[in-house]
């Protein structure tokens, strides 16, 4: 996992030193009002997408009670659609990794995949893990419980056998944490809103900056690597079917492309400052640009960025339902979607974020 780190702000420093004091960096002024942006951002996009996370999780909570109390079929099936939806609602969450969540390693622990099977084993067997430890984020998460309700030739067999104490006792242990670490992230964001909204300024710490990077460096990482590029072999040289999102239930299903295009739709509605719920817009880095009369061969930036989101979300609507399906049988239509996902990449990192005057505060090591 690539680790971000804070930039020294070269440039903005040398100009610090030249004369103009706290202005530069600190009272940065284009006319664009960043308190409207950030609240839309924190109070209709943000919380809304974090309180959805946490009601699907309470279901989660309630539906691995009733299978630990009843380990059957009914109870399996309810337990996994609750798993997939809650799966999907983590799609709108994940890119915020700011505050609370970055400081917990909340992506991490909730979505490390491919999952570490021994690992697991390990944990269930010994009853002796630390989730707070790196060492066990691929050992947690939803990864991990899509192993425990998907990943088992009978698993009801397990919930009811010699070592169903261990697995109950895990699984619960594993959706209680997520649950907690999703509450105890919502109240520092209601505690902290207002301070986010105020921190204006245009420096390395600053709300927007930081949001900005975090967002891009999720569509980056989180979306165009983790979901498309590492399982179609973009970075390691041949196909890892094996490493897509959901491996388990997508054996039998179509759980990795949809969780693809919810992120997408995800990334979209952000950029765009669309409210969770649809209702509205409000202002966003697609308003910011515009302010700024950002352009990109003849066409304001935004909508160039609009378009490459739309031809990406185009590419992967038109792949096989079943990811695994598409990389073995022709895994060069991967290749070509992963394309038109990483056409947005320079777009955002260097010709948004150039716009907006923001430096990058992470390093990556597979260029633009």
């Amino acid at each position: 996992m690539i680790k971000k780190v804070i930039t020294l702000f070269t440039v903005a420093t040398m100009l610090f030193s030249c004369g103009s004091g706290e202005e530069s960096l600190n009272d940065y002024n284009d006319g664009f009002n960043r308190a409207s942006l950030l609240q839309n951002i924190a109070d209709n996009i943000i919380l809304p997408s974090y309180n959805n996370l946490n009601q699907k999780l309470e279901a989660l909570e309630v539906s691995t009670n009733n299978f630990t109390n009843f380990a059957n079929q009914n109870n399996l099936e309810q337990l996994r659609l609750d798993w997939l939806n809650a799966y999907l609602s983590w799609q709108n969450v994940e890119m915020f990794d700011i505050g609370m969540a970055e400081e917990i390693d909340f992506r991490r622990k909730m979505n490390a995949y491919p999952c570490n099977v021994t690992r697991i084993s390990l944990n269930i067997s010994s009853e002796d893990y630390d989730l707070n430890s790196s060492n066990h984020y691929s050992a947690q998460g939803f990864p991990t419980l899509d192993y425990l309700l998907n990943g088992f030739t009978d698993p009801i067999q397990v919930y009811n056998g010699p070592e169903s104490s261990k697995h109950l006792n895990y699984l619960n242990n594993l959706v209680q944490d997520m649950l907690t670490n999703t509450n105890n992230i919502i109240n520092e964001w209601n505690s902290n809103r207002e301070p986010f909204i105020n921190s204006t300024e245009n420096t390395a710490t600053s709300s927007l900056n930081k949001l900005t990077n975090d967002f891009i460096f999720y569509y980056e990482k989180g979306f165009r690597a983790n979901k498309i590029g590492i399982p179609a072999g973009v970075f390691s040289g041949s196909p890892l079917p094996q490493n897509i999102e959901a491996y388990y239930h997508n054996l039998n299903n179509n759980t990795s492309k949809i969780l693809a295009l919810e992120a997408l739709t995800a990334i979209k509605k952000f950029f765009s400052g669309i409210y969770f719920d649809n209702t509205s817009e409000g202002n966003s880095l697609k308003n910011y640009l515009n302010h700024l009369n950002a352009l990109e061969d003849g066409d304001t930036l935004s909508n160039v960025i609009i378009t490459t989101f739309n031809s990406a979300e185009t590419a992967i609507n038109d792949l096989d339902d079943n990811l695994m399906n598409q990389i073995n049988n022709n895994n060069y239509q991967l290749l070509v979607t992963y394309d038109k996902v990483q056409a947005a990449v320079p777009l955002l990192k260097i010709d948004m974020i150039g716009s907006l005057n923001i430096d990058v505060d992470y390093i990556d090591a597979d260029g633009d």
